[in-house]
């Protein structure tokens, strides 16, 4: 990957929701840099299905057969407390062999496929190990100030987009770190992966 020292767009985070919008830029030949402040792709799995809203926007990309190849398109899919009581439920079932049907994979999967797409593309370009900690733009173009192993360094593009996260310095670099609208919950969701393994028991009498 490689890209002109000044790209069109820096997008800050290379997390799923900015190597997907890098994606879809890169394919179009526009010019795109994508920073993280860690130092490779996040392993976590957290999020495990898309419904189809996401999924149209990951088929526009070109991913959903490999996002197919790796996991699994359900039926249906719900929700249950631990005790195993229902709760709600989707079934998917009912729209047949919709393109965009409902796909299963963790979120660290789908990254992955979403960063070797981006590999591919000559005007995309993604930095690892790039923390930023301001942003700023007058009337010809934005940039971003960036520690990085080598020391801060200013990157500038026409455009500066933020897909950093619930802890996103470029919102709070526009907005302050108490003024952005929005409700933090006390609550805390917590996602993982888990294996199931079945056993069978067999009794000789």
């Amino acid at each position: 990957m490689a890209t002109a020292p000044d790209p069109w767009v820096i997008i800050v985070g290379a997390g799923p929701s900015g190597l997907l919008l890098g994606l879809l830029l890169a394919q179009r030949g526009i010019a795109v840099h994508l920073i993280d402040q860690t130092e490779k792709l996040d392993e976590q799995p957290r999020a495990t299905h898309y419904a189809m809203p996401a999924v149209s926007e990951l088929r526009r990309a070109g991913v959903t057969g490999d996002m197919r190849a790796a996991g699994f398109i359900p039926n249906t899919i719900c929700w249950r407390k631990l005790d195993g009581t229902y709760l709600t439920g989707l079934d998917s079932s009912v729209f047949g062999d919709h393109p965009d049907r409902m796909i299963c994979l963790p979120l660290n999967k789908l990254g992955q496929i979403l960063y070797d797409h981006l590999k591919r593309c000559p005007s995309a370009m993604v930095s690892w190990g790039q923390k930023v900690v301001s942003v700023g733009q007058d009337e010809k173009t934005a940039w971003v100030d960036v520690d990085t192993p080598e020391g801060r360094k200013t990157l500038h593009a026409k455009y500066i987009v933020g897909c950093d996260g619930a802890n996103s310095q470029v919102r709070r670099s526009l907005f302050g770190d108490l003024n952005f609208p929005g409700k933090t919950w006390d609550e805390q969701i917590v996602a993982t992966n888990v294996s199931v393994v079945t056993f069978s028991t067999w009794a000789i009498a």
